[in-house]
């Protein structure tokens, strides 16, 4: 009686009006309905990555566009950060935002050597879209050390494989695309003095959130109507300060954060 009763709350034994089944013979309903719930309940994995296990379709992954603009990325990181679809959703909110306004300014926060702007600016520029790029500010100290919970750069934090070897290498990863503009320094001040008038998408990965939300209340005025921001570790896993900081001032101004399964979070104004 005990397995008969786990087995019943584990199968879904409802048969759905004007389903197959509910259609069928009598006799063959129960054996059709331990058949679905098998085929249900045991979905294959297709994709295993950053966090991520889906059984979903992923055909971003094998767009040649896409996999171009990877590559790209890995070009500028130097290997693979293995973050397909974050790539994919910042360059979803990107082409998002540059048909918003296509004279408004890109702004990230925390570039590090250049991976998923790169993908972005690729992306955008190809022979298959060649969209006419944006205005493009990118906003990090370009050190290689590791940023502190007081987003204070230190040798005594080791190095970042993510953050940029040197100023100069980043300068030169960029340099094919004239519309973007490298500003060095710690933020927020390097900010003052630089907020574009109008903004469509700004990016943000300084994994520092009190230094990420300073510059984002110096920009949201002059984020534009429509336009976009990407918070980079918004619900990543051990970055609740993070979750907790972004929602209070989200909260605060009244616009929601969209949770997606990267742990990115996405505002539209």
């Amino acid at each position: 009686m005990g397995f008969e009763n786990s087995v019943r709350k584990k199968f879904d034994w409802t048969i759905y009006p004007h389903s197959k089944i509910s259609r069928m013979p009598i006799y063959f309903q129960g054996p059709l309905l331990v058949a679905r719930n098998i085929i249900q309940k045991s979905p294959k994995p297709q994709f295993t990555f950053d966090g991520i296990e889906t059984c979903h379709n992923m055909l971003f992954l094998k767009d040649p566009v896409f996999m171009k603009s990877q590559s790209r990325a890995i070009q500028a990181g130097g290997f693979d950060y293995g973050i397909p679809l974050r790539l994919h959703q910042a360059i979803w909110c990107a082409r998002y935002s540059i048909r918003k306004d296509p004279d408004a300014h890109f702004v990230e926060f925390g570039t590090g050597k250049g991976f998923v702007m790169s993908a972005v600016m690729f992306n955008l520029n190809t022979n298959e879209n060649k969209l006419t790029l944006p205005p493009t500010l990118l906003f990090d100290s370009f050190e290689s050390y590791a940023t502190d919970s007081l987003s204070i750069q230190s040798t005594e934090n080791g190095k970042n494989i993510y953050y940029a070897d040197s100023f100069e290498k980043v300068v030169d990863n960029f340099k094919e695309w004239p519309n973007v503009s490298l500003v060095r320094g710690k933020l927020p001040e390097s900010l003052i003095g630089k907020v574009p008038e109008r903004i469509s998408f700004i990016h943000v990965d300084l994994n520092s959130p009190l230094t990420e939300v300073a510059c984002l209340k110096l920009c949201w005025s002059n984020l534009i109507s429509g336009g976009i921001v990407l918070l980079d570790d918004f619900a990543y896993l051990g970055f609740e300060k993070t979750h907790e900081i972004f929602t209070g001032f989200f909260d605060e101004i009244g616009y929601p954060i969209l949770t997606t399964a990267t742990g990115q979070g996405i505002v539209i104004k």
